[in-house]
């Protein structure tokens, strides 16, 4: 059956279900949107695989649909069927070149868990190592495609009628599109998981997970088996109000509040100083461990910032919490895509008092309506962009949704958690590790000095640590402390003074105030004495706040280190 003909019959299922279901007639007659909205989660559960999966999508995008329609389709859900299992033999032969028999000691036929991108199989190395091994069906992959061949022939009316306002429906099908086909690649999912195993390696919250590439292929991804809880069993207990397994968690020392903040803190690393992050963060995705480490065994969809996203989303949420809000929207409008003809003035004041209310609730008593609302600020994010019609970018979307989805699984795992106090304590940590950083340029400063050219390379990046300054001065500001100034401006002038001393850099210049050869160099010299001592001042007052140890460590070129 060819793609066209599937996308065909798929139209025609789509045809009836709105009809079954009054949709159309819900939407322009504005009957209630609770019901309209109910009535759009029924289709997309009815027509399965990538209309579940676009569900899942527009449940998070608050900017794009009214927040009824979002909260229903939070709710979507699909009962996937495994697939028979001459199929995936099929499949283990042809990526792996030998039967499951074959390669290991054993397999199971039985999957114990089916997910949308393909289905899980416990397995036993020939080493005695149990392993899962994920498996894509062929038949999965065009399913997918003749769906979203139907969504690319759907855009252009919708847009054509303005369905979306400023936002363009085809752009967001094209946006949808490579994220769906990015998921169901896992290959890719393999090297995801590799390098974000390496970069949580060490941490004693999470547990780093470990891909086995010899058994592993573009439709399958093998890792070594997490024996945890996951995160969903034990939202469904809170759920339930299942007291019996609260309590034998409780029994094993699991702590649900220590799960909630070390999800809480993982997600803060991935996206801060990692730049790689869970974008569609499941609980199913999500292992407890007995000694209550975290482990993600789900790496299909993932976030990566440049370094310039990096630093303007730190500095974003820095600057919300120094109360700074110009700079936060200032921040948020470098992502955003303003019609010309837009005035912002009223959506910042607006998302000011967005940020307000989040800062205000929680320093509010613990339950209270303040303190309720401000655990929904994405959301009220989202819906402000969508009420003043800007469209928000892939990037913006994919860290709203991360905050969005860490949020819900967090707040339902410890509904009296705070993340301001987690925040704050996050980023001093961070502080000092940076810090540490600066100090560990000597190398670097010591062969820039051979030549002017090398010089300007050593002075770009006094100029990145200033960048980074900008950001960690204002963690600092919490704490009262100027700690990362003072050490920036004693590199940027030590550096400085050394070049003055091993080169005529400042000839001229002495020569026209008719001083001696070193006056300048010195003079620049004494000054990075000064705040050297500045530095040592407010290192004893930073000390005393925070006596965590804390080790950064390098593990990828953008990586700043994680916070522990």
């Amino acid at each position: 059956m060819t793609d066209f003909f599937r996308a065909t019959v798929r139209l025609f299922q789509l045809l009836f279900l709105l009809a079954r279901y009054q949709l159309p007639a819900m939407l322009v007659f504005r009957s209630s949107p609770q019901r309209s909205a109910r009535a759009l989660r029924r289709v997309f559960e009815k027509l399965d695989f990538t209309f579940v999966k676009l569900g899942q999508a527009l449940a998070l995008r608050f900017d794009l649909l009214p927040p009824d329609y979002c909260l229903e389709l939070l709710q979507v859900t699909n009962e996937l069927g495994a697939e028979e299992y001459s199929a995936i033999r099929q499949i283990i032969i042809e990526d792996l070149g030998r039967p499951p028999d074959e390669i290991f000691a054993a397999f199971e036929r039985a999957p114990f868990a089916v997910t949308s991108s393909g289905q899980i199989h416990q397995a036993t190395s020939r080493g005695g190592v149990r392993v899962a091994v994920k498996i894509q069906n062929p038949a999965t992959r065009k399913k997918y495609v003749a769906d979203i061949r139907l969504m690319h022939w759907l855009a252009k009316p919708l847009d054509w009628m303005g369905a979306f306002g400023a936002n363009s429906v085809g752009a967001y099908v094209d946006e949808f599109e490579r994220a769906l086909f990015s998921e169901l690649d896992l290959a890719d999912a393999a090297r995801n998981a590799i390098v974000m195993s390496e970069l949580s390696r060490g941490d004693e919250a999470e547990f780093g997970f470990t891909v086995r590439t010899e058994y592993s292929g573009k439709r399958i991804l093998t890792w070594e088996f997490v024996d945890g809880i996951p995160v969903r069993q034990i939202l469904n207990a809170i759920q339930q109000n299942d007291r019996q397994f609260l309590e034998k968690l409780k029994d094993k020392h699991y702590d649900v509040h220590l799960i909630a903040r070390r999800i809480y803190w993982s997600t803060l690393n991935q996206i801060y100083r990692d730049g790689l992050f869970h974008s569609d963060l499941s609980p199913a995705g999500i292992l407890v461990m007995p000694d209550n480490r975290i482990a993600y065994v789900d790496f299909a969809v993932i976030g990566r910032f440049t370094e310039e996203h990096q630093d303007s989303f730190r500095f974003f949420m820095q600057y919300v919490l120094r109360e700074q809000f110009d700079d936060a929207i200032d921040e948020l409008l470098r992502w955003i895509d303003v019609p010309p003809s837009q005035e912002v003035a009223a959506f910042r004041r607006d998302m000011s008092v967005v940020f307000e209310d989040y800062l205000d609730g929680f320093r509010s008593p613990v339950g209270s309506t303040t303190w309720l609302a401000a655990r929904n600020i994405v959301v009220r994010m989202m819906s402000v962009m969508r009420q003043h019609g800007l469209s928000v970018s892939a990037t913006v979307s994919l860290y709203l949704r991360t905050l969005l989805t860490r949020d819900a699984i967090v707040f339902e795992l410890s509904p009296d958690c705070n993340p301001l106090i987690d925040e704050a304590q996050f980023m001093v940590r961070a502080a000092r590790i940076d810090v540490k950083d600066i100090f560990n340029q000597r190398e670097v400063i010591g062969s820039a000095t051979e030549t002017w050219g090398e010089a300007k390379d050593i002075l770009a990046n006094v100029g990145k640590l200033l960048t980074s300054g900008r950001s960690i001065e204002v963690s600092l500001r919490m704490l009262q402390t100027r700690l990362l100034q003072y050490g920036i401006w004693t590199a940027l002038i030590g550096t400085i003074a050394s070049l003055g001393f091993r080169e005529d850099a400042f000839a001229s210049l002495n020569a026209a105030l008719g001083v001696g050869r070193y006056f300048i160099p010195g003079a620049l010299l004494f000054c990075a004495f000064i705040f050297m001592l500045l530095v040592l001042r407010q290192g004893r007052k930073l000390a005393a706040i925070e006596h965590s140890n804390v080790i950064g460590q390098e593990v990828s070129r953008r990586s700043l280190g994680r916070v522990r």
